[in-house]
């Protein structure tokens, strides 16, 4: 997209850091203190930091009027990974807004992120409505529940090998339990390798933006294999006529086994001076939604955790295995990547996939937008579903079906982080 006159895209390294921060505080009407811009700076990655600079009048140095950044990692996808970019940091000036800087900086997160190779996009949204004219779709459905004090769980009980430790949240120290939790957990969307500065981000903590919490703690459970489960969370003090009503939170968690995501929870539901703990990110599927002797109790609140975008079709349908074989023309509509707006025929036998661009003139079985490919790609949104709603053209019978059959995953997905 061509920017208005007196505007250009420009790198945005370190040293302009400050540039960058007042930008993004415009954009969400905060101001921080001096050394929590610094602290949040150590955890950006300033190599895919990017903007748009106005020139100065009269000869003076261009400023910047908006920013976007990316975080680059590997996310776990049905029977394989990809290489993904996770769009953080985007925010206009409030004077220089409805001028297309968005859509030129989302433009150029697209192609960037294609150049490295990175097959999906992905993001945590302020604002839901603004990216879906982008192309990213609902691929994260996630609970929040609130676990009482004392929460009563069905089935076994905690495995004696099952180990926990509970310290002070530290990067340096606790990292590599971090980075094995990671790599072991198979759900879809999880991020089972992050670079240095996603991971130091979980873990930044300025007293001032507490609000009244304690410092981060971590918890971590570990089995034969080694860490299992892993959730970062603060507690906030609170008294009531004498008694305790302390709350707790996390938003930071993975687990790759039942047992240690049970034992995780059963403890944190159960510290001392507290009435709840809060978990975000909890996939439909997860245990913990069906181990809660009272479902009512935990008061389940459905959320968008993280949205997701196909940058690369072939490669995206290349990189994922399938429940179901299928052999099916799909027609993309995609407005920002030309590259993927054509009539792609998937054949899947026995969960492996050859795709290729089909001819012209080949007869097309289902129409999606990427954005509902996008939602479908992880096999949490079905596309029947999406079928259901009039978001998805079936125009051979039976199409819909056997494509959905083949995306659906064996597991819900959820994101390890929201960033």
């Amino acid at each position: 997209m061509t920017l208005p006159s007196g505007y250009r895209r420009a790198d945005v390294p370190f040293d302009r850091r400050s540039e960058m921060i007042a930008i993004d505080e415009w954009a969400f009407a905060m101001t921080r203190p001096v050394d929590v811009r610094e602290q949040v700076a150590t955890a950006t990655d300033w190599s895919r930091a990017r903007g748009v600079e106005k020139e100065g009048s009269d000869g003076a140095d261009p400023s910047l009027v908006a920013v976007h950044a990316s975080y680059g990692y590997t996310m776990r996808v049905p029977g394989g990974t990809v290489a993904a970019s996770g769009l953080t940091w985007v925010g206009v000036h409030p004077s220089h807004r409805r001028r297309g800087l968005l859509n030129s900086m989302i433009e150029d997160h697209f192609a960037r992120s294609r150049t490295r190779g990175e097959v999906v996009s992905t993001l945590v949204a302020a604002e839901t409505a603004i990216y879906q004219r982008f192309g990213y779709g609902l691929a994260f459905p996630t609970y929040t529940l609130k676990l009482p004090r004392g929460l009563k769980l069905r089935g076994k009980e905690t495995p004696d090998e099952l180990r926990l430790r509970i310290e002070d949240a530290n990067l340096a120290v606790h990292a590599s339990a971090v980075r094995t939790v990671l790599a072991r957990d198979e759900r879809p969307g999880a991020m089972n390798r992050v670079d240095d500065t996603m991971l130091a981000n979980q873990f930044i903590d300025p007293e001032e933006l507490r609000e009244g919490k304690e410092q981060k703690r971590i918890a971590i459970i570990e089995d034969a294999l080694g860490p299992a489960a892993f959730a970062i969370f603060q507690r906030k003090s609170a008294w009531v006529d004498q008694r305790p009503q302390g709350t707790g939170s996390t938003e930071a968690w993975a687990a790759a086994t039942t047992p240690a995501e049970r034992y995780l929870w059963s403890v944190l539901a159960d510290l001392d001076l507290q009435v709840s703990f809060q978990v975000a990110g909890v996939p439909l599927d997860d245990p913990l939604v069906l181990l809660a002797a009272d479902i009512r109790e935990v008061a389940p609140q459905l959320r968008d955790q993280v949205w997701l975008r196909v940058l690369d079709v072939p490669g995206a349908f290349a990189a994922r295995s399938y429940g179901a074989d299928v052999d099916a023309v799909i027609q993309i509509s995609d407005e920002q990547v030309p590259e993927n707006a054509h009539r792609w025929r998937l054949h899947v036998r026995g969960g492996h996939a050859t795709v290729a661009r089909a001819e012209r003139d080949a007869a097309i079985d289902v129409r999606m937008t990427i954005q509902d490919l996008s939602a479908a790609y992880l096999g949490g949104t079905t596309i029947e579903s999406l079928a259901a709603a009039g978001l998805v053209d079936e125009v051979r019978p039976g199409a819909v079906t056997a494509l959905s059959d083949a995306f659906r995953a064996r597991l819900a997905p959820r994101s390890s982080f929201v960033f």
